[in-house]
């Protein structure tokens, strides 16, 4: 037997049989976590296993199995039980989880078998092939047998160097059909149970658990704290770039003021409008812009509109005249004199009203 204390001392076969032990026992865990009705019926056994015969000898791989040794190993493997060692019967019985199914046919067992009160074990398998919907109640196939008698078998597998991991009856008239009566002998006491290395197992588990919890938190810290370090370690080029696309930002703002007050205001464009939007015949003396304003005074032939002319542009607004007299002519023809206000400077002074 694998003592669990002595796991740093094995060799390499003993680590494998452990290794297989604890196997076996997981898959079982999951495979008991299944829903009866879920399960495959029918399924043979896989693996090798170990089987009785009419007179009680021990065949493993066709070879008869002799006493070992008391400090002998022993192999772990299913034992099949002697024809004729058990008794088996149908019943209908509830519908009920394995557990609560082996129970109640533990309490009824003098009832479905013809034993004693406390002289025997049993098992029971639901046949599921033969069960009908809707019915609480199922078939099932109930084996019991002595229970001194599934003691000395046990212990008849164990001198012979085999510790069974189920107590197998088989149905004579299909192999596959079996029912395992081991666990009922070891709840009734009878023998004592191999070591159980399942607290091991979870053990191990548990930590390998925490230690991958505690691997990947250690991680997450080491980065964070790398993360921090090389923030830290940015922090005043971060703000100096801060700074610096500060200033940025406002001298665009600010150049982006000045080119559009520029293109609002820009005296050539508006030179150049103004001599198309005069009309012909007119011709300036002089042309003062200052700003918002601009001053135009010259000549024009009779009977031309300079105001008229100027707003048809859009570009002017409130137009005055500041010639006295418009009718008198000189060398030129008739003289002219408008004051006009930029038609942007116009509206943006209302809005400031």
């Amino acid at each position: 037997m694998i003592r669990t204390g002595t796991i740093l001392d094995m060799d390499m076969t003993s680590l494998g049989i452990a290794l297989r032990e604890g196997w076996d026992w997981w898959t079982g865990e999951l495979a008991a976590m299944v829903p009866a009705r879920l399960q495959p019926q029918g399924r043979k056994r896989s693996g090798p296993s170990a089987a009785f015969d009419a007179e009680g000898n021990l065949w493993l791989d066709s070879v008869a199995q002799e006493p070992a040794g008391e400090n002998a190993r022993r192999r772990l493997m299913p034992v099949v039980l002697p024809p004729a060692a058990a008794i088996a019967t149908r019943a209908m019985l509830p519908r009920l989880a394995p557990r609560d199914l082996a129970r109640m046919v533990a309490l009824e067992l003098d009832r479905l078998l013809p034993f004693p009160i406390g002289t025997a074990i049993a098992g029971a398998r639901v046949l599921e092939g033969e069960a009908e919907p809707g019915h609480a109640r199922v078939p099932t196939l109930v084996a019991g047998m002595p229970q001194a008698r599934a003691a000395a078998l046990v212990e008849a597998a164990r001198e012979r160097g085999v510790e069974p991991l189920a107590l197998l009856w088989q149905s004579p008239d299909d192999e596959s059909l079996t029912i395992d009566l081991l666990p009922a002998l070891v709840a009734s006491g009878a023998i004592t149970p191999r070591a159980d290395s399942r607290p091991f197992w979870w053990g191990l588990v548990a930590a390998l658990f925490l230690a991958n919890a505690g691997l990947m938190i250690w991680r997450d810290i080491a980065a964070t704290n790398a993360f921090a370090a090389e923030v830290e370690a940015q922090a005043a080029t971060g703000t100096a770039a801060r700074a610096l696309a500060g200033r940025l930002a406002r001298e665009t703002a600010l150049r982006r003021t000045l080119v559009a007050e520029r293109d609002a205001n820009d005296p050539l464009s508006l030179l150049a409008l103004t001599s198309v939007a005069l009309p012909e015949g007119a011709w300036v003396q002089r042309y003062v812009a200052t700003g918002e304003i601009l001053r135009i005074t010259g000549y024009k032939a009779p009977g031309s509109d300079i105001q008229t002319a100027l707003r048809r542009t859009g570009r002017f607004a409130s137009l005055q005249t500041s010639v006295s007299d418009p009718t008198a002519e000189g060398g030129g023809g008739q003289p002219f004199d408008v004051s006009a206000t930029l038609a942007g400077a116009a509206q943006s002074k209302e809005a400031g009203q």
